[in-house]
């Protein structure tokens, strides 16, 4: 047992060492030799525990979207108003840096995905699951009575889906023409618009 945990911690360092790579420099310095160097390992070493850089980057997209996941899915359980929909959805955006972290290094293996269909599929998967938590949060506030009864939910649910993939991307891809100020206000203008 004990060997199985060095393995895991073992993996885990060197996914961690990528994704600090990938914030520096992109996808360009994700090579098996820069994370190797930047986990103090050899490339060696490395391959005995990620063969591949696309298992490498594969095993970190998913760590990464299991990262995002644990922070925001207790909030979605707990989820029963606009304030608790609210509360969710900004855990989900980059406004502080801790919740920056993660889509910074899903956006950079994101944009290797047009390479591999591995990480394409977990990209897909991944905005499915955006999507369906848009469903989830506009169905909060049907339930709750919040949601102005005029407005068709799946329509609604699919602006909503939108507004946060490009809230994420902008917050991540241009931080400093969208200040987690502008975030958090662009979200609450889009729910003030759908609540009644």
């Amino acid at each position: 047992m004990p060997r199985l945990a060095d393995h895991d911690a073992r993996r885990a360092e060197i996914v961690e060492a990528l994704w600090r790579v990938l914030r520096r420099e992109g996808i360009a310095g994700a090579s098996v030799r820069g994370v190797a160097a930047e986990a103090g390992l050899s490339p060696t070493a490395l391959r005995y525990y990620f063969p591949t850089q696309d298992a490498l980057l594969q095993t970190a997209m998913v760590e990464t979207v299991t990262s995002g996941a644990a922070r925001v899915v207790p909030l979605l359980v707990e989820a029963v108003d606009r304030k608790g929909v609210e509360r969710m959805l900004l855990e989900l955006l980059p406004v502080e840096e801790r919740q920056r972290a993660d889509p910074e290094t899903y956006l950079a293996l994101a944009a290797h995905a047009r390479s591999s269909p591995a990480l394409a599929a977990i990209s897909e998967e991944t905005g499915a699951g955006i999507r369906r938590l848009a469903r989830r949060a506009v169905g909060v506030l049907e339930t709750s009575g919040e949601l102005r009864p005029e407005l068709d939910p799946e329509a609604t649910a699919f602006c909503l889906d939108a507004l946060l993939q490009g809230l994420i991307f902008q917050g991540c891809a241009r931080p400093r023409l969208t200040s987690p100020e502008a975030i958090r206000r662009t979200l609450t203008a889009y729910l003030d618009q759908i609540c009644g």
